[in-house]
Protein backbone atom coordinates (compact mmCIF):
# COMPACT_ATOMS: atom_id res chain seq x y z
CA UNK A 1 0.00 0.00 0.00
CA UNK A 2 1.70 3.30 -0.88
CA UNK A 3 1.53 5.94 2.03
CA UNK A 4 1.79 8.62 -0.29
CA UNK A 5 -2.38 7.88 -1.22
CA UNK A 6 -3.45 8.48 2.20
CA UNK A 7 -3.73 11.58 1.45
CA UNK A 8 -6.89 10.99 -0.65
CA UNK A 9 -8.53 9.38 2.38
CA UNK A 10 -11.25 11.36 4.34
CA UNK A 11 -9.91 13.34 7.21
CA UNK A 12 -12.53 12.21 9.68
CA UNK A 13 -15.27 9.04 8.56
CA UNK A 14 -15.73 5.39 8.73
CA UNK A 15 -13.06 2.92 6.94
CA UNK A 16 -12.90 -0.96 6.28
CA UNK A 17 -9.84 -2.79 5.81
CA UNK A 18 -9.51 -5.78 3.19
CA UNK A 19 -7.15 -7.88 4.58
CA UNK A 20 -6.15 -11.07 2.45
CA UNK A 21 -4.90 -13.82 4.52
CA UNK A 22 -2.64 -16.06 2.31
CA UNK A 23 -2.14 -19.13 5.07
CA UNK A 24 -4.25 -20.13 8.31
CA UNK A 25 -2.30 -19.33 11.41
CA UNK A 26 -3.10 -19.50 15.05
CA UNK A 27 -2.54 -16.24 16.87
CA UNK A 28 -2.99 -14.70 20.19
CA UNK A 29 -4.95 -11.75 20.27
CA UNK A 30 -4.25 -10.03 23.37
CA UNK A 31 -6.74 -11.06 25.98
CA UNK A 32 -8.71 -12.49 23.45
CA UNK A 33 -6.45 -15.54 23.70
CA UNK A 34 -5.06 -17.48 21.20
CA UNK A 35 -7.27 -18.02 17.90
CA UNK A 36 -7.11 -19.89 14.71
CA UNK A 37 -7.09 -17.32 11.35
CA UNK A 38 -8.40 -19.44 8.28
CA UNK A 39 -6.49 -18.13 5.16
CA UNK A 40 -9.00 -16.16 2.69
CA UNK A 41 -10.36 -12.63 3.04
CA UNK A 42 -11.48 -10.62 5.86
CA UNK A 43 -12.41 -6.99 6.32
CA UNK A 44 -11.74 -4.84 9.74
CA UNK A 45 -14.37 -1.68 10.00
CA UNK A 46 -13.63 0.98 12.35
CA UNK A 47 -14.07 4.52 12.44
CA UNK A 48 -11.82 7.83 13.72
CA UNK A 49 -13.72 11.62 14.37
CA UNK A 50 -10.87 13.06 15.91
CA UNK A 51 -8.57 15.95 14.87
CA UNK A 52 -4.72 15.46 14.00
CA UNK A 53 -3.59 12.45 15.62
CA UNK A 54 -6.71 10.22 15.77
CA UNK A 55 -7.81 11.61 12.47
CA UNK A 56 -8.79 8.82 10.06
CA UNK A 57 -5.64 9.01 7.98
CA UNK A 58 -3.32 8.89 10.94
CA UNK A 59 -5.11 5.66 12.28
CA UNK A 60 -5.28 4.20 8.68
CA UNK A 61 -1.45 5.10 8.37
CA UNK A 62 -0.49 3.65 11.96
CA UNK A 63 -2.52 0.47 11.09
CA UNK A 64 -0.45 -0.44 8.22
CA UNK A 65 3.08 -0.17 9.89
CA UNK A 66 4.33 -3.20 10.67
CA UNK A 67 6.73 -2.27 13.68
CA UNK A 68 4.36 -0.43 16.15
CA UNK A 69 3.34 -0.79 19.82
CA UNK A 70 0.56 -3.31 19.72
CA UNK A 71 -2.35 -1.44 21.21
CA UNK A 72 -5.63 -2.75 19.16
CA UNK A 73 -6.58 -6.11 18.47
CA UNK A 74 -5.93 -5.70 14.44
CA UNK A 75 -2.34 -4.59 15.51
CA UNK A 76 -1.88 -8.40 17.07
CA UNK A 77 -3.55 -9.44 13.05
CA UNK A 78 -1.34 -6.92 11.24
CA UNK A 79 1.83 -7.44 12.41
CA UNK A 80 1.99 -11.35 12.34
CA UNK A 81 3.73 -11.11 9.64
CA UNK A 82 1.11 -13.41 7.14
CA UNK A 83 -1.92 -10.67 6.10
CA UNK A 84 -1.66 -8.07 3.80
CA UNK A 85 -4.10 -5.08 3.43
CA UNK A 86 -5.08 -5.13 -0.09
CA UNK A 87 -7.36 -2.51 0.03
CA UNK A 88 -8.99 0.58 2.03
CA UNK A 89 -12.37 1.67 1.47
CA UNK A 90 -13.53 5.40 3.47
CA UNK A 91 -16.49 7.38 3.70
CA UNK A 92 -16.29 10.90 5.27
CA UNK A 93 -18.70 11.07 8.08
CA UNK A 94 -18.88 12.61 11.40
CA UNK A 95 -20.69 9.54 13.08
CA UNK A 96 -19.71 6.72 14.68
CA UNK A 97 -20.92 4.11 11.59
CA UNK A 98 -18.40 1.30 11.89
CA UNK A 99 -21.23 -0.94 13.96
CA UNK A 100 -23.61 -0.03 10.66
CA UNK A 101 -21.24 -1.03 8.51
CA UNK A 102 -20.22 -4.22 10.29
CA UNK A 103 -23.72 -5.33 10.59
CA UNK A 104 -24.64 -4.63 6.54
CA UNK A 105 -21.45 -6.44 5.57
CA UNK A 106 -22.17 -9.56 7.86
CA UNK A 107 -25.59 -9.83 6.49
CA UNK A 108 -25.47 -8.58 2.95
CA UNK A 109 -22.19 -10.62 2.31
CA UNK A 110 -22.50 -13.50 4.40
CA UNK A 111 -19.75 -13.03 6.49
CA UNK A 112 -18.53 -14.72 9.87
CA UNK A 113 -17.02 -13.95 12.93
CA UNK A 114 -13.38 -15.30 13.59
CA UNK A 115 -13.03 -14.19 16.56
CA UNK A 116 -15.74 -12.98 19.37
CA UNK A 117 -15.08 -9.25 20.76
CA UNK A 118 -12.10 -9.02 17.91
CA UNK A 119 -12.03 -4.93 17.55
CA UNK A 120 -15.08 -4.61 19.32
CA UNK A 121 -14.49 -3.82 23.01
CA UNK A 122 -16.42 -0.68 23.02
CA UNK A 123 -19.34 -1.24 20.94
CA UNK A 124 -22.19 -0.44 22.18
CA UNK A 125 -24.46 -2.34 19.79
CA UNK A 126 -23.71 -6.28 19.81
CA UNK A 127 -21.90 -6.57 17.00
CA UNK A 128 -19.66 -9.75 18.25
CA UNK A 129 -16.91 -8.71 16.18
CA UNK A 130 -15.62 -5.74 13.35
CA UNK A 131 -13.17 -8.27 11.82
CA UNK A 132 -15.15 -10.40 9.40
CA UNK A 133 -14.24 -13.27 7.86
CA UNK A 134 -15.81 -14.34 4.10
CA UNK A 135 -15.36 -18.25 3.38
CA UNK A 136 -17.19 -17.52 0.54
CA UNK A 137 -15.26 -14.96 -1.15
CA UNK A 138 -12.38 -15.98 -3.30
CA UNK A 139 -11.70 -12.81 -5.74
CA UNK A 140 -10.78 -9.75 -3.77
CA UNK A 141 -12.80 -7.69 -6.53
CA UNK A 142 -15.97 -9.25 -5.23
CA UNK A 143 -15.34 -8.37 -1.47
CA UNK A 144 -13.69 -5.25 -2.47
CA UNK A 145 -16.77 -4.10 -4.87
CA UNK A 146 -19.81 -5.29 -2.25
CA UNK A 147 -17.67 -3.28 0.82
CA UNK A 148 -17.83 -0.09 -1.47
CA UNK A 149 -21.11 -0.45 -2.39
CA UNK A 150 -22.27 -0.96 1.14
CA UNK A 151 -20.17 2.03 2.78
CA UNK A 152 -21.75 4.49 -0.23
CA UNK A 153 -25.22 3.94 0.84
CA UNK A 154 -24.52 4.07 4.53
CA UNK A 155 -22.59 7.30 3.94
CA UNK A 156 -24.64 9.16 1.51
Amino acid sequence: MNLRRLDMLPQVGVYTLIIHLPVDIRLRVGKLGEHQFLKGYYAYTGSALGPRASSLRKRVARHLQKKKRVFWHIDYLLTSGEPVVIAIVAGHTNMKMECEINRRLKNEVTARIPVLGFGASDCKENCGSHLLFFPDIIEETNLLEKVLRILLKACV
